[in-house]
């Protein structure tokens, strides 16, 4: 029987700021009744997070995974990364500019998507106080169902060969543009899903969230209306209003926005 949660903590460096200690200290009082992850490059020192969270369970992986936010991104489309977990049914992602105010997720809908996180506006971090939802999700406070991921990632796999040679006649044969331009759905001329291909830079949430239900329609991921109950990034006073006064579950990049400082109180969390 599969366990219903685990909790990933990716991190890159020994040593925490103030903000992530709160951070993991939220975590603890929080998530503490299930495994919680630290994933952190091989050889790295963990005392620091294990003094905060002792019962943090050490996953090291390669240190070129985490040796940079592209790198990084890539870990999070990688099939063994989840394939460490598959006694799991579904991950929570806990980067440590997260912040989590109770343990009530499914009240959350935390269980009822394959992918949820907070609703990603237009202008994402830079977005105006009157800005559409983009349709996409955050990813650095989130939960995703492993099977679901792990199917799709067998899907993007054997897909990449069509789009290579799609991409190839696009290209090449003049005659052909016309008609590929007409005959192939959305997903062909992807932006993110062409960054990904490539080998380029990208954000691997935009990969779940916008190109994974083109390619997948059955990948659940939560609406924008749903999300926000769930977690706040960007615009967080306009959702605590839209979310008829209540908090989320969690919260995204809290130390860039004040109105957090009403609800996460800077304490000193003592390193020992």
């Amino acid at each position: 029987m599969l366990s219903k949660l685990c909790v990933i903590i990716p991190v890159h460096k020994p040593m925490l700021s103030e903000d992530e200690k709160l951070s993991l200290l939220a975590c603890y009082r929080h998530l503490k009744t299930f495994d919680c992850f630290l994933v952190f490059p091989e050889g790295m020192p963990v005392d620091q997070y294990l003094a905060i969270h002792p019962r943090l369970q050490p996953k090291p992986v390669a240190p070129k995974w985490l040796s940079s936010l592209e790198n990084y991104n890539r870990m999070k489309l990688y099939a063994p990364f989840y394939q460490q977990f598959s006694g799991y049914e579904f991950m929570m992602t806990y980067e440590l500019d997260a912040y989590i105010f109770s343990s009530s997720i499914q009240e959350h809908h935390g269980f009822d998507f394959d992918f949820i996180g907070a609703p990603v506006f237009e202008g994402y971090l830079e977005a105006g106080p009157d800005a559409p939802f983009h349709g996409a999700l955050n990813s650095g406070f989130s939960i995703r169902n492993i099977k679901a991921c792990l199917t799709v990632l067998k899907l993007l796999k054997r897909y990449k060969l069509k789009w290579k040679f799609n991409h190839f006649l696009y290209a090449n044969f003049a005659a052909l543009r016309r008609k590929l331009r007409k005959e192939q759905d959305a997903i062909f001329f992807n932006y993110y899903l062409k960054r990904f291909y490539s080998g380029k830079s990208f954000n691997e949430d935009m990969i779940w969230t916008q190109v994974v239900p083109l390619l997948a329609p059955s990948f659940r991921t939560a609406p924008p209306e749903i999300a926000a109950t769930f977690s706040f990034e960007v615009n967080p006073q306009r959702l605590y209003e839209s979310n008829n006064g209540r908090l989320p579950l969690g919260c995204h990049a809290w130390p860039r926005f004040p109105f957090w400082e009403k609800y996460i109180k800077r304490e000193s969390v003592p390193i020992i």
